[in-house]
């Protein structure tokens, strides 16, 4: 996981400009997308004008469906919704919550600028259904990148590749507020109480440079007189943005009398890399959707397999998911997306015209 990247360094910003993983992986899912959508254009003969245009509408429109969504869930007031909606730099986007805004866009777009073109907003959702998949598969290396929409914990002896979260993922707070394990790698020696002396050290937690024993008096530059003081520092002053992408910690114990200096990287107990597995599932989608464009008999078909195949996906995905989320919101829709995709593919049928050729739009190469 790395939420920063790099820093640029800019006067005037005391550590530079940080260029987070995810924001980084939504434009490159951008760019992917779009180039895809080119391709699949020339072959459906839709102008690549209309499809960039239209393609810059499904992108405002997704993201800003996915806040909103987020934001209804997670404010209580108008005025709050308001003011924190801009502030993408604190995280909070909802995938479905783009696919309703995005699909709104598209719609939107279609009829304001080219409903007199003989081009349907159905053949239009063919051309970008593909690469909304391929978007989706960009997008959720982002969200490993950023440490978001994290899986169960894996099993000794599973059988599948576990991903260890350092520090300032979401998942380190998460797992232990639950109890599953300690904050930074090793658990305090209740004897010594209110002292902060470190007890057992968890395997495999990065935290080894530590002994039973050491008396800790300085975390993260916080100086350190009890537990409440250390738990304070590992559970609330470390969850501020400005610690973010800082995947050390450092520590001043006092050993054999000894003022030592520490510094390690705590990382959490392994969890199923439920954004690797989106991402595998969403390319082989993308194929199957190119694959399958030239085999459909009416316009809306490739849009009706994205939206039932994601959906049936989504919802085996969500079996291995533990980050806090609107649980209940995310697998009934996918149910529904299930069934839409289902009845969408069928009505089809009946609804739009057979696949034509439709006239080799102007100016396009």
């Amino acid at each position: 996981m790395h939420q920063v990247l790099f820093r640029i360094p800019v006067p005037g910003w005391s550590d530079g400009i940080p260029i987070q993983g995810f924001g980084l992986m939504l434009l490159l899912a951008f760019l992917s997308a779009s180039w895809l959508a080119r391709r699949i254009a020339l072959r459906e003969r839709v102008s690549e004008i209309m499809v960039q245009d239209i393609g810059l509408w499904l992108f405002l429109g997704g993201l800003a469906g996915a806040r909103a969504l987020f934001m209804w869930e997670h404010t209580r007031s108008l005025s709050d919704f308001a003011v924190r909606f801009f502030r993408f730099n604190e995280g909070g986007i909802i995938l479905y919550g783009g696919y309703a805004g995005g699909s709104l866009a598209l719609v939107l777009g279609w009829y304001l600028k080219y409903r007199k073109q003989p081009v349907s907003p159905w053949r239009l959702a063919d051309v970008y259904a593909a690469p909304l998949a391929l978007g989706v598969a960009l997008g959720r290396v982002g969200c490993l990148l950023n440490g978001c929409c994290y899986g169960q914990p894996v099993p000794p002896n599973y059988g599948t590749i576990a991903i260890h979260y350092p520090m300032p993922a979401a998942a380190r707070f998460d797992l232990s507020a639950r109890g599953l394990q300690s904050p930074a790698g090793f658990t305090l020696d209740s004897s010594a109480l209110p002292r902060a002396v470190v007890g057992a050290i968890e395997s495999g937690s990065g935290a080894g440079v530590l002994q039973p024993g050491d008396h800790i008096v300085e975390a993260a530059g916080h100086p350190i007189f009890g537990a409440e003081d250390l738990s304070r520092v590992l559970i609330e002053d470390l969850s501020d943005p400005r610690y973010r992408g800082d995947n050390y910690l450092d520590l001043v114990v006092l050993r054999d009398g000894e003022r030592v200096n520490i510094r390690y990287a705590p990382q959490t107990i392994g969890l199923h890399p439920a954004q690797i597995y989106e991402t595998i599932s969403m390319l082989l989608l993308t194929l199957v959707i190119v694959a399958y464009l030239p085999l459909r008999g009416r316009e809306g078909q490739a849009a009706a397999l994205f939206v039932g195949f994601y959906g049936f996906h989504r919802f085996l995905n969500e079996l291995l998911r533990s980050d806090p989320r609107p649980i209940g919101l995310e697998s009934n829709t996918s149910v529904m997306l299930v069934l839409m995709g289902i009845l969408l593919w069928l009505g089809l049928q009946f609804a739009t015209l057979p696949i034509r050729q439709v006239p080799e739009p102007e100016g396009s190469q």
